[in-house]
């Protein structure tokens, strides 16, 4: 066995979402041709407008995925964490939106028409790919829900706990905090907020002592208090 199976076996044995893959499944995943490939801190990796023939897989780091406006200003749509799919696609044709590395960033791809072969060949492999697309779809909606109906202080919160729970789900933190990369430039391009309006927003929450973003790292203040404000509920997070 090579190392890049041997690695993309470790990956699939212990899917870092989560997901219990029956042996069919795992036997099917790790029949796929894959390559390894590592990325330094804000690199693009697939523009949008390109056609792109590539799936990939999150096997460590920071990702975006966002959508360039012509005004220059561009909104965050999600931010891949280890064990995410992105580019799976309806349709061919140009991409909708761009990915690229917040932090170092390494990634399994895959071709997508070998990949649409195996699906082909191995519908248990459809199963999967039907809970990734799911989940994605999960996660989109919750963000529209967040930009266009929570205020600022309550969609800052919202999403930083989402952050928090899916990091714990791949061992990265914990219920009281974890260290985050990202900017406020960043966060604000994620819910779509001015970088002024996130400083005033963190500082709110701070002193409302419900959660803190300083130094890079997201401390939980006072995680019973947060919930009852935000009404979060991870369960569209969940795959299995």
């Amino acid at each position: 066995m090579t190392f890049l199976s041997q690695t993309f076996a470790q990956f699939i044995a212990a899917p870092p979402i989560g997901v219990v893959l029956c042996h069919e499944e795992r036997e099917a995943m790790l029949a796929l041709s894959v390559s390894p490939r590592h990325y330094r801190p804000h690199t693009p990796i697939s523009r949008q407008g390109d056609v792109e023939p590539r799936v990939f897989f999150i096997q460590s780091g920071w990702a975006c995925v966002y959508r360039d406006l012509p005004s220059g200003d561009r909104q965050i749509i999600d931010v891949p964490l280890k064990g995410d799919v992105i580019g799976i696609r309806a349709a061919l044709g140009p991409n909708y939106n761009s990915l690229g590395s917040i932090t170092d960033l390494s990634v399994y791809e895959i071709s997508r028409s070998v990949l649409t072969k195996a699906v082909l060949q191995m519908p248990v492999l459809s199963r999967f790919f039907m809970r990734v697309s799911a989940r994605q779809y999960a996660i989109v909606t919750e963000h529209l829900t967040n930009t266009g109906r929570r205020n600022a202080m309550i969609r800052t919160a919202h999403y930083l706990q989402e952050l928090g729970a899916r990091l714990a789900a791949i061992g990265e933190g914990n219920e009281n905090g974890y260290e985050c990369p990202l900017t406020q430039h960043e966060l604000a391009d994620v819910l779509g907020l001015t970088a002024i309006h996130v400083n005033r927003t963190l500082r709110e929450l701070r002193e409302n002592e419900l959660v803190s973003f300083r130094a890079g790292v997201v401390e939980f203040l006072n995680r019973q208090k947060l919930s009852r404000l935000t009404s979060f509920d991870g369960d569209y997070l969940r795959m299995n």
